[in-house]
């Protein structure tokens, strides 16, 4: 059954906080992943049937306050992209997810971060206080072996409670896609037929993970980016090959990736674990719409399936999780907390930046530019000294695709997800029986709010029932959704609302209150 659908048919929709049932687009900095960007809700939009998200390089500036609502400080940001989401608006448990997207940019040209994914209800994403403790923990046991003991320390709701259940915030990345020109090749990678192949994967490419927590432990992790050692990685999750790929696509294990901290104290850290491969793809994703889709399937034998179209990509399910080294209390869970949707487009010299060639006499005269590991620094496209070198052209390119007068657009045409209604484990609400978050949203409410100190109505503003400004019926959704009285749109029917009548009338953000003036 399709239990949610978006076909983005009305152009000029608007999706920052209190217009959109379904949708909210952020006005806040990025923080996480080296972040270069500012999320502008103007950056969010409706075009030509088609959910757009820009990004350009412009700046964008700041204030911050404490809880009291004094100013503490002013930032800017060199770059203004969009993330909108489903958060606190709409969640479901299990079902499958499809998405028909173009990419932004061009295929050879590295430094965007366009990003279809879902997380648990209870983190929101970029809002560090809200997943502190919960991000990615996907753990329902009270596990009593020492390795279990410790890692419990990291996670906030434990199963370790009379009748409590481990709650967390899990990560699934339906698609990160990694543009550029860059290839890898990696000689005698270990396959599960027993042989060794040499094997390359290039950009562009697309990543697609399952991110959880308890991670293998410290002392027993693989290395970045070696490949994994025997009794290192997930025993099922070979490099290349095995049950998990499709042996008709050029994937291999993300070893680029595998993790990373999320709790330091008390030492040893503990982590998380990133289950990722990344596919290698063609330049007709930043050309034309593909559609790509997610089967998710949470309990005992529960699986995420992910596809191109009807091409399988690659799996991981409940075996997989299972044959984790370490002790077998820490064993993870596929995903069984109510997710949300989430749309974006991110700037990160941690994704897809081509390092500096510290030979060339031109870097080396601009210590400003690179630092000593290779590393770009000089990331502000209005910096003459950031584009004098050839070795950075394709930095150069980067800057003049996110031109603001002519930005990157990452189209998506539809999403849909659909659920099995004879399934008992596929639900949709993001407060569900047994698993609630409302009161802990509730409870914390400035964890999950971007300056609390000033911000004070909280993470989302009610959706107000007509009342934007109007010139024509246009304005107001059209003839059978709304008209324009005396400059102000008045939504004529119950199935539409928000300040101009083109959201659908449903969850409990819908006040049917008309807007205050």
């Amino acid at each position: 059954d399709l239990i949610f659908s978006d076909e983005f048919m009305d152009d000029n929709r608007q999706f920052a906080d209190g217009m959109d049932t379904r949708w909210t687009s952020e006005d806040r900095p990025g923080v996480t992943n080296g972040a270069l960007q500012y999320y502008n809700s103007s950056h969010v939009k409706t075009s030509d049937g088609m959910l757009v998200i820009e990004t350009t390089n412009q700046d964008a500036s700041w204030d911050e306050h404490d809880m009291n609502g004094t100013y503490l400080d002013s930032f800017t940001r060199n770059y203004v992209s969009g993330l909108v989401s489903t958060w606190n608006k709409f969640c479901f448990t299990s079902g499958m997810i499809e998405v028909s997207l173009q990419l932004p940019g061009r295929p050879g040209t590295g430094g965007l971060w366009p990003a279809f994914w879902m997380l648990g209800n209870l983190g929101r994403a970029h809002y560090l206080e809200s997943t502190k403790g919960v991000w990615p923990w996907s753990y329902d046991t009270c596990g009593d072996s020492e390795e279990a003991k410790r890692q419990l320390q990291g996670q906030k709701y434990t199963a370790c409670k009379d009748g409590s259940r481990g709650r967390g915030s899990p990560e699934i990345d339906i698609i990160e896609a990694q543009p550029g020109d860059l290839v890898v090749t990696y000689p005698n990678v270990s396959h599960i037929n027993g042989s060794n192949y040499n094997t390359s994967v290039g950009r562009p490419m697309i990543t697609t993970s399952l991110q959880v927590a308890p991670g293998i432990d410290h002392n027993i992790r693989p290395q970045v980016p070696d490949l994994p050692k025997q009794g290192e990685w997930y025993k099922t999750l070979y490099p290349i090959g095995g049950e998990e790929y499709s042996p008709g696509m050029n994937g291999m294990l993300n070893n680029y990736w595998y993790g990373q901290v999320i709790s330091d104290y008390p030492l040893p850290e503990i982590w998380q674990d990133g289950l990722s491969v990344n596919t290698q793809h063609d330049d007709r994703f930043y050309e034309e719409q593909h559609v790509f889709r997610t089967e998710w399937q949470s309990g005992k034998d529960g699986y995420i399936r992910w596809y191109w179209g009807d091409k399988f990509i690659h799996e991981i399910n409940a075996k997989t999780l299972q044959s984790k080294p370490g002790a077998k209390d820490t064993v993870t869970q596929i995903p069984y907390e109510a997710m949300y949707l989430i749309l974006n487009t991110d700037v990160s010299p941690k994704w897809g930046w081509n390092s500096c060639n510290m030979s060339d006499p031109c870097i080396q005269k601009l210590p400003d530019v690179c630092n000593p590991n290779g590393d770009l620094i000089c990331t502000d496209c209005s910096n003459p000294r950031c584009v004098q070198c050839e070795d950075q052209q394709w930095f150069k390119d980067f800057c003049q695709d996110i031109n603001p007068n002519d930005p990157a657009k990452f189209k998506v045409d539809y999403v849909r997800v659909y659920q099995d209604h004879n399934d008992p484990t596929h639900t949709v609400g993001c407060n569900p029986p047994g698993l609630e978050t409302r009161q802990i949203l509730q409870d914390n409410w400035e964890k999950y709010t971007f300056d609390p100190g000033v911000n004070k109505q909280g993470p989302l503003r009610d959706i107000a029932h007509g009342g934007g400004k109007c010139k024509g019926i246009q304005d107001c959704g059209g003839a059978n959704r709304g008209g324009c009285v005396e400059g102000v749109c008045e939504c004529s029917t119950n199935k539409w609302t928000g300040p101009f009548c083109v959201t659908p009338f449903k969850g409990e953000f819908a006040t049917g209150k008309p807007l205050a003036s």
